[in-house]
């Protein structure tokens, strides 16, 4: 009787969800009102003969206790009614929202959020772009250059999983992962369109009130922001332009100050891998010229935090970052930078974010325009090398006319220097293809939700690229995207 009744409930508060799309308010009300009472008078019924049934196996096992029949028991107590859950609309309304809700089993019991965004991207290119679908460098015409193009994907669609677990020593544990579409195209038939999978992020984190200690593969904490793009979601937006952003394993720790109501200072410190930009073997994997070194690369940063405050919010920090790389045969190299960040409200309706750096030996965080080092010939064996200096950053402004529409502005440009490209007579990274000396993007993008989980963005990026010696080339990206969160 209590499953049917479990049952009636369940079918009762289906069809009412089903019937919500259809019949009015009124409607709705009534045809609520009157399965209640059904389940209501169902309910009771089944809590009389639980509490028989109770009753009954409490009797029984006095009896084997004691071998003789027991005294018959009292009378039981009515269990209250729910009329009372009756009368609140809140209530009942958390309830039916909790029965449409779809539960995900983990096998440690704890819970687990899915997560993601189905995103559609088109495109319109003009010039000669790296990459059709992402283009972050815009390049001179040679023989077999990729022709202007127009196109379509959905490889920067995400998937994301979250789980909570147990308390540790007084911690709050966590951990998540994400996933894309970009780990290559498959040499097949329709390839073009297959997307393979890639692992993005994964952390486990151990939080306590002031402190968190992260372990796992997660954006640079020196170098935190990214401008707003739904253009450029496989790399943040500014990559190769002024954005140190490369997912790298860390291992992090946190501590905030809390120095009022609206305002905190917070230290961060942290171990990396050593990483290049060296393009890796196809199967397995072989160290890199900072893994060599068997030494890891270390990091730090300082952040006052105002974001709270009624009156002009903002945030700034200052970072710094340091490894060595090992280029056999030559000499260790020093890589380092020198970090700022900041984000500021400028009234209800603007906000300007930026990052800025300079260092050396960068191309495995994603500054030099994705060099460290450079070589008078295309490929080994090398005589010479030359480590890179670059300087870099980015400013976005963003306009939010309301809670729906978002317009964002932005600017980036790295730059390695002019000195170090002029060592050689002809510079190439260590892939052998020629070294930049300038790389240059600005962008415009609107953005509408006309809900909190429907999304359309349309962009208009523009490309400036420059080789030493050589005027630059120019490249244009008009991108109409179409998303959707879960």
């Amino acid at each position: 009787m209590f499953l049917k009744a479990v049952g009636a409930l369940a079918c009762a508060i289906a069809s009412c969800a089903l019937a919500q799309d259809a019949a009015s308010p009124s409607s709705d009300v009534a045809l609520l009102s009157q399965q209640l009472q059904q389940t209501r008078a169902e309910l009771n019924d089944s809590k009389r003969q639980i509490e028989e049934l109770r009753q009954s196996l409490e009797e029984l096992r006095r009896q084997v206790q004691s071998g003789h029949p027991a005294e018959p028991a009292p009378a039981a107590v009515a269990e209250p009614t729910v009329s009372a859950a009756d009368q609140d609309v809140g209530f009942l309304a958390a309830k039916i929202n909790e029965m449409h809700q779809d539960k995900v089993e983990s096998a440690s019991r704890y819970p687990v959020k899915l997560s993601g965004l189905v995103l559609f991207n088109s495109y319109w290119n003009k010039g000669i772009l790296d990459i059709q679908d992402l283009p972050s460098l815009a390049l001179p015409s040679f023989p077999g250059a990729p022709l202007p193009s127009v196109g379509a994907t959905l490889r920067q669609t995400t998937l994301g999983i979250d789980a909570t677990g147990p308390k540790l020593f007084g911690a709050r544990t966590s951990a998540g992962a994400e996933i894309d579409f970009a780990g290559g195209n498959p040499t097949t038939s329709f390839g073009v369109t297959a997307g393979l999978l890639r692992l993005r992020t994964a952390k486990v984190n151990l939080d306590w009130n002031n402190t968190s200690l992260t372990f796992g593969q997660d954006n640079l904490f020196f170098s935190p922001l990214s401008p707003t793009s739904y253009a450029t979601v496989l790399e943040p937006a500014m990559s190769w332009s002024g954005n140190l952003w490369v997912w790298t394993p860390a291992i992090e720790v946190t501590h905030r100050f809390d120095l009022n109501d609206a305002s905190s200072l917070a230290l961060q410190g942290g171990v990396l891998d050593p990483l290049t930009e060296e393009i890796p073997v196809f199967q397995g994997r072989n160290p890199t010229a900072g893994e060599t070194t068997r030494a890891p690369a270390i990091a730090g940063r300082i952040a006052f935090d105002r974001s709270k405050a009624e009156k002009f919010p903002f945030t700034i920090g200052f970072a710094g970052y340091r490894a060595n790389q090992q280029y056999q045969p030559f000499p260790t190299v020093e890589s380092w930078t020198l970090n700022t960040d900041f984000k500021a409200g400028l009234g209800k309706r603007f906000e300007i974010s930026g990052e800025w750096y300079t260092g050396q030996a960068v191309g495995g965080l994603g500054g030099g325009i994705w060099a460290s080092v450079v070589y008078p010939e295309p490929v080994g064996p090398h005589t010479a090398l030359q480590p890179l200096r670059s300087t870099g950053g980015w400013v976005q402004l963003k306009f939010t006319p309301s809670v729906r529409v978002e317009i964002n502005g932005t600017f980036g440009q790295d730059e390695n220097y002019g000195k170090d490209l002029r060592v050689f007579r002809f510079s190439f990274d260590g892939n052998g293809f020629p070294a930049m000396q300038k790389n240059r993007t600005d962008l415009v993008n609107f953005i509408y939700k006309p809900n909190s989980i429907l999304l359309f963005a349309l962009e208009y990026r523009h490309l400036f690229t420059q080789i030493p010696n050589n005027s630059g080339a120019k490249g244009d990206q008009v991108n109409l995207a179409a998303g959707l969160r879960f």
